[in-house]
């Protein structure tokens, strides 16, 4: 009898003993997603970037001069700047859609204007203009968080790096991405498209992005990878390892 109660002991401490070494599973946590909001600001260096108030931007953009430089949208952020060529604005317009059931903005389209400025007089210098896919995308706009305008190569002139993206039925997920970049008066354009699928995501890269100074290509790389750690993008595995190589096409293999 006092042999049975010792073995069932013995075994009762054993059986103790090696679930105290079974590591605990910790219960996964949904990943929350940063949501762009319209009113995030862009990234600028304040020393030599004016971001204009509601008021600057009525009294400056009067309708007249809206209409001669092309302005089709509400102009919801602008920002003044000059280098060492002359004075530029910046203006950011939307096609207000409405609102969404999460309290989201939605546009139909978007309009990004640069414009010079000397005389007097403003000159339109590049335009951009996009709009969403009626039969899947919900809405488009500027992702401020990842657009910059600062002289990242440090030679007197001012750079501009402008995201905007889309969302689709699925939000961030299924929507598309766009990376312009101006420099010395060259633009050049990545263009993404995200899925909920590795085999439906897909880079395509201008071969001039890599003529581009390697300080304002690793700016733009550094603003994907933030996308990809926030959510907003999911690329290519070996994304990295193929710009490296030039490539103009990224695409899982």
């Amino acid at each position: 009898m006092n042999k049975l109660i010792l073995s069932v002991l013995i075994l009762a401490l054993f059986s103790c003993g090696k679930q105290s070494k079974e590591p605990k599973k910790e219960e996964q946590q949904p990943i929350a997603i940063i949501d762009l909001k319209r009113n995030d600001p862009i990234t600028i260096n304040p020393e030599l970037i004016h971001k204009l108030s509601k008021k600057e931007i009525t009294k400056t953009f009067t309708k007249r001069i809206k209409k001669k430089v092309g302005a089709e949208f509400e102009i919801y952020q602008a920002y003044s700047y000059n280098d060492q060529s002359e004075q530029y604005y910046l203006l950011l317009l939307e096609d207000f859609k409405g609102i969404s059931e999460e309290n989201d903005t939605l546009n139909n389209r978007i309009q990004a204007l640069r414009l010079s400025y000397k005389d007097k007089q403003f000159k339109k210098k590049s335009s951009i203009k996009d709009d969403i896919d009626q039969d899947w995308e919900t809405s488009i706009d500027f992702w401020n968080n990842y657009t910059e305008l600062s002289d990242i190569d440090n030679d007197g002139l001012t750079d501009l790096i402008l995201v905007y993206g889309t969302k689709g039925q699925d939000g961030y997920v299924d929507g598309r991405v766009k990376i312009m970049i101006y420099h010395n008066k060259k633009r050049v354009t990545i263009r993404h498209q995200n899925s909920g699928s590795s085999d439906g995501r897909l880079t395509k890269i201008n071969s001039k992005f890599y003529t581009l100074p390697v300080e304002i290509q690793k700016a733009v790389k550094e603003k994907i990878q933030k996308m990809i750690k926030n959510k907003h993008a999911a690329f290519a595995g070996d994304w990295e390892k193929e710009m490296s190589k030039e490539a103009t096409r990224l695409e899982e293999k």
